[in-house]
């Protein structure tokens, strides 16, 4: 599945290169969750690289953790876009790997949808896993208090296998360091979590390529 899946995805992005309106996305994230006592606080470095056209996407993104067995590739496409009324929907798939924990992993069918209401913009993500049966659902919303400065959270209940389903939840802020740079602070809770911590990210997103 790991190699079809890869096939594919080299595959459409060969064929989305050589079509009109194609980009290539492309972005980076550092990142350090500080745990209390009862978990071990852990530092990440993601990369991802994207092409999109005509709304059809497909990307590959990575990550490293201070924690080997938190290391991770994903492998996903799919199509967005929005409605003349403002709604923005996401549809795809995400297949998951974890390299130095026990390999090949699942994968997902996902919808992501956005919808500005006033001065706030909800969201709404929902997940399954065909293999697993199980499903997750996230309700979040966003403020832009300055051109800078976002204050954004969400809500989300996922399905453990063989374990009921759980709830986490986020609330924090993003500041812009310019058009392409952006620091975050969140605060993140759950019942599956050991405890609450806090996360500080530094972000990079840019487009390499556009034709």
């Amino acid at each position: 599945m790991r190699m079809i899946a890869g096939v594919a995805v080299l595959a459409f992005s060969a064929g989305m290169a050589g079509a009109q309106g194609f980009e290539l996305l492309g972005g980076a994230k550092l990142e350090y969750k500080h745990k209390e006592e009862g978990g071990s606080s852990n530092a990440y470095f993601s990369g991802y690289i994207e092409g999109e056209a005509v709304g059809f996407y497909v990307g590959i993104w990575g990550q490293v953790a201070s924690d080997d067995l938190l290391d991770e590739v994903d492998l996903y496409l799919g199509y967005r876009n929005e409605t003349a009324g403002g709604l923005t929907y996401d549809v795809g798939y995400t297949r998951y790997y974890y390299p130095n924990d026990g390999g090949e992993c699942c994968g997902e069918y996902t919808l992501g949808l956005g919808m500005p209401l006033g001065p706030v913009t909800g969201k709404l993500d929902l997940a399954h896993d065909p293999q697993s049966d199980l499903n997750s659902a996230y309700l979040g919303a966003a403020w832009s208090a300055t051109d800078a400065l976002e204050v954004s959270g969400q809500f989300g209940i996922f399905q453990v296998e063989d374990a009921g389903s759980e709830r986490e939840w986020d609330l924090g802020m993003t500041y812009s360091l310019g058009r392409t740079t952006a620091v975050d602070f969140r605060y993140y809770d759950g019942s599956d979590y050991a405890d609450s911590h806090f996360g500080l990210a530094l972000t990079w997103d840019s487009t390499l390529l556009s034709r």
